[in-house]
């Protein structure tokens, strides 16, 4: 869910003045490719709304291990958590690609959503799909043959964010054979082998943080038999 379209579609005139309020706040800020843009651990509490493009969502376990965990794109919001219990940042956030987002300030980030009511129920929205998504991702992404996980883990990004092409529909955001592996808890070498497989069966296509998917029967199919 698109924080700021869930505004926009919740309440009709006052969301739209919600929506129009949170773009101005704050200041534009560019954040250029593998930038990071918020780092776990940090103790700022400023808010960042993706004005365009992709952002990756990891963390890092006790033994130093990075895991992909979840993708922003344009319309989303990211690091409201620290804004509201003044926490340190619970996962690092890097561009995928060039970005322009707003910074907004924690006072002000409270204030909008005190201001707007419409705003805070699709806020709480978007955070309840979040945690949704995250705990339907640790199962779908973690059973069966990696083969299986990486279709299920294709088919999501595809779902959300791919872009039809006169080849097929191209998943965005681009990701190395290491992130995929990271978003379905795997090693890259079972990756490169799975994708040498799906390239195999004509299901996808693929090169330097690029993927595209050519079937998605195929890939449905391989996802649901193990």
């Amino acid at each position: 869910m698109r924080e700021l379209n869930g505004v926009a579609e919740a309440h009709g005139g006052a969301a739209d003045q919600a929506r129009s309020a949170l773009l101005q706040a704050g200041t534009v800020r560019t954040y250029e490719a593998g930038e990071i843009m918020l780092l776990e651990g940090a103790t700022d509490t400023f808010v960042l709304v993706l004005l365009n493009g992709f952002a990756k969502v990891a963390t890092t376990d006790d033994q130093g291990a990075t895991s992909l965990v979840d993708i922003r794109a344009a319309g989303d919001v990211t690091g409201e958590t620290a804004a509201f219990d003044n926490e340190p940042r619970s996962a690092t956030v890097t561009a995928a690609e060039r970005l322009f987002v707003r910074r907004i300030s924690q006072q002000e980030w409270l204030g909008w959503l005190a201001r707007h009511q419409a705003a805070g129920l699709a806020v709480s929205r978007s955070l309840a799909h979040r945690s949704r998504t995250a705990v339907r991702r640790r199962t779908e992404f973690t059973r069966g043959p990696v083969i299986a996980r990486l279709c299920r883990a294709v088919l999501d990004l595809t779902e959300q964010y791919g872009a039809p092409t006169p080849d097929g529909v191209s998943v965005r955001p681009g990701l190395t054979h290491a992130e995929w592996g990271e978003f379905i808890g795997a090693r890259e070498r079972r990756v490169q082998h799975a994708l040498q497989e799906l390239r195999a069966s004509r299901a996808v296509s693929y090169g330097r943080c690029r993927l595209t998917v050519h079937s998605v029967p195929v890939l449905r199919r391989i996802a649901a038999a193990h």
